[in-house]
């Protein structure tokens, strides 16, 4: 287990903005940093990144955390992964409080052993292409016609998987690694006669990480010419490898996308690696598969400009046009490069060098939406129908684009192309977009079944009843969590309060100031789990310096509970209604490091949570009056009690500027 002390030095050492920012471009924005949020389809940059409290916000789907559960989030880690993954980007030396006991082991999970497994996987197949002899003549002879240097096999991690039937598994076996693990994996089957064999025999292999470089599946290419066989196997979907949101090369190209701000979508694993020996480092492969949604998320974190390269093959440049379409849907800046025919980015890269590539790229990149003109128009011919169908794929496409000022230029330019009144095509795409938001809220409001009249004021009556079930604001609760939360924002500041003991002011911090006023009126945090971290502040306030120091330690609490008062309410305040403070009769957070807001601010919020308490008291008294079970005498001095806290609640009142009923 990784010792406490080790996760401390990782905690102080992490910057939230270095991580995130691994897998996401971001722009400062005053003192935090912004980005698009990589855990839904967001088209503008929603999420929030603080490095002050060391955490990570999302606005609009509520993502949140410290860089741990980012990187468990969104990379899909373990939390000692999670750690582990830091701790080397920190230059952290990891210490185990003790070794890991074999009841440990057995209750790793099984996504852990798939990565162990496929990291044994990794490590075999280079080792074979290096220094078996039968790697060296097949394998190494493979790649090294295509070209491929010594380093460019290292950096990606290339391999050879023996011809033998079960060469792998067998020493996979004599490991230790289950089979189980190997199966569900892909890199062994079972024959018909339910024996074991290598399901990569006899291919050279092209390890795939996810986003931290991590090996999560392989794809193998035969050398020998079969037609019976595939010429690629790759890896099976399981519990670690999800095709649909992975990405070939991406881990090693996310700092060159972002340098560039584009990126360069090829086909396959060669071409990929061929370009990146050209100079070209911003290239990903799809894998021979039309881009998913994930995939589309993964890029758009990091640019919203991609190239996409075709080759000369005709009837592939008609096919990938469909799928194109949703890299506009979903907001992204899409350009084209053809290359010449019979020509892939593979084999260009390799004729060309490096600055005559990069020059190649610049003055054949073009846009995608005049290509497709381009090309469905030379299909079209003179025919009228064709090209009346020509230009309705095109508005389909113009359409999806999320930028109205750039749709109104591309239905400019296709009027002049098509020559046809400007207005029309205009209207045109104004029916598509009308129709599909149709669909969409048809979609979103459908019921499985009709339903009759009276079904349907039953459901009305029900979502009535719901509503009135609704839990309602508990007031005292929210000014205590105002309390606490002002305690680890802002404990650490000093404010001005008056001397007890003698005239005038004196300095004091505002977690001791606090500290002093419910002690003096005996008041107690009610909430259980407020309790907990008002008492945990109160222990390490007298020993941490800072209230940096404070609030990170909160952010990255192993307590569940502080963990996420810290993630909900420590995050930068967000600008608000004035009307909040009218409609909820709460105090509202707008102090911005101003000194003399902060001090009216901490007395209104310690006011505000002796109203609540007085209210709850002159409720509870007033309820017991009406039980009936009291004589005259004690109602006479429940009244009178209840009269003082009237007055100590219109006391209150006044301090804090509100107006209450009697």
């Amino acid at each position: 287990m990784i010792s406490k002390k080790t996760i401390d030095e990782i905690m102080f050492a992490t910057k939230i903005e270095d991580v995130v920012g691994d897998f996401v471009t971001l722009r400062r924005q005053g003192q935090s940093f912004v980005g698009v949020c990589p855990f839904h389809n967001d088209k503008n940059p929603s999420l929030h990144v603080t490095p002050r409290l060391g955490i990570y916000k999302c606005f609009v789907c509520d993502a949140k955390g410290n860089a741990v559960h980012f990187l468990m989030e969104h990379a899909k880690m373990t939390y000692p992964e999670a750690l582990e993954y830091l701790a080397k980007k920190y230059n952290i030396e990891i210490e185990y409080d003790r070794p890991e006991t074999d009841e440990e082991k057995a209750l790793r999970s099984e996504r852990d052993s798939l990565f162990i497994v496929n990291e044994f996987a990794e490590k075999y197949f280079m080792e074979q292409l290096r220094n078996s002899e039968e790697g060296q003549m097949l394998g190494l002879t493979y790649f090294k016609e295509r070209g491929f240097k010594d380093a460019t096999l290292d950096k990606f991690h290339l391999g050879y998987c023996p011809g033998g039937w079960d060469s792998f598994t067998q020493e996979a076996l004599k490991q230790g690694y289950k089979e189980e693990f190997l199966i569900k994996l892909g890199l062994t089957k079972k024959s018909e006669k339910n024996k074991l064999y290598d399901f990569y025999r006899g291919r050279v292999i092209f390890p795939i990480h996810n986003t931290v470089g991590r090996v999560i599946g392989f794809g193998g290419r035969i050398l020998k010419k079969d037609e019976k066989i595939a010429k690629y196997f790759n890896s099976p979907e399981n519990e670690i490898y999800h095709k649909s949101d992975t990405l070939y090369d991406l881990y090693l190209a996310k700092k060159a996308i972002r340098q560039m701000d584009n990126v360069y979508l090829v086909e396959g694993y060669t071409d990929v690696i061929s370009m990146f020996e050209s100079g070209v480092e911003n290239v990903v492969a799809s894998s021979g598969t039309s881009l998913t949604d994930g995939q589309v998320k993964l890029l758009y974190s990091l640019t919203k400009n991609i190239t996409v390269l075709y080759d000369g093959d005709a009837a592939g440049i008609k096919a990938s046009l469909r799928g194109i379409d949703m890299l506009l849907e979903k907001g992204m800046n899409v350009r084209v490069c053809l290359l010449p025919d019979g020509e892939d980015p593979d084999s260009f890269a390799k004729k060309h060098r490096d600055s005559e590539l990069q020059e190649y790229l610049t003055q054949n990149t073009t846009d995608f939406i005049l290509f497709k003109v381009q090309i469905l128009l030379e299909e079209a011919g003179n025919d009228p129908l064709k090209r009346a169908n020509v230009v309705n794929n095109i508005l389909e496409s113009i359409a999806k684009i999320q930028d109205n000022i750039v749709q109104s230029f591309y239905i400019k330019e296709c009027a002049r192309l098509f020559e046809l009144p400007e207005a029309t095509l205009g209207s045109k795409i104004r029916t598509m977009l009308w129709k599909a938001n149709t669909d969409k809220r048809k979609a979103e409001n459908s019921v499985p079944t009709e339903q009759t009249p009276l079904q349907e004021v039953q459901i009305r009556e029900q979502r009535q009843v719901e509503q009135q079930l609704r839990p309602q604001t508990n007031l005292r609760l929210e000014s205590e969590k105002n309390l606490v939360k002002l305690l680890y924002k802002y404990g650490f500041y000093e404010i001005s309060v008056e001397a007890e003991n003698e005239d005038g002011f004196i300095q004091q911090r505002v977690d001791q100031f606090i500290f002093n006023e419910l002690h003096n009126d005996e008041i107690t945090i009610q909430d259980p789990t407020l309790r907990k971290i008002y008492d945990n502040y109160a222990e390490r306030a007298a020993i941490l310096q800072d209230p940096v120091s404070m609030q990170r330690t909160l952010v990255y609490s192993e307590d569940e509970d502080e963990y996420k008062f810290a993630i909900d309410n420590l995050e930068t305040d967000q600008p608000y209604s004035p009307n909040w403070k009218k409609k909820y009769d709460m105090v509202t957070h707008s102090t911005e490091n101003n000194i003399q807001n902060l001090q009216q601010e901490v007395q209104d919020t310690v006011l505000s949570l002796k109203l609540r308490i007085v209210e709850e008291r002159i409720a509870f008294l007033r309820n017991e009056i009406k039980q009936k079970e009291y004589g005259e005498e004690d109602q006479i001095l429940i009244l009178a009690h209840i009269n003082l806290l009237v007055k100590c609640r219109k006391n209150i009142s006044e301090r804090l500027n509100r107006v209450v009923s009697q």
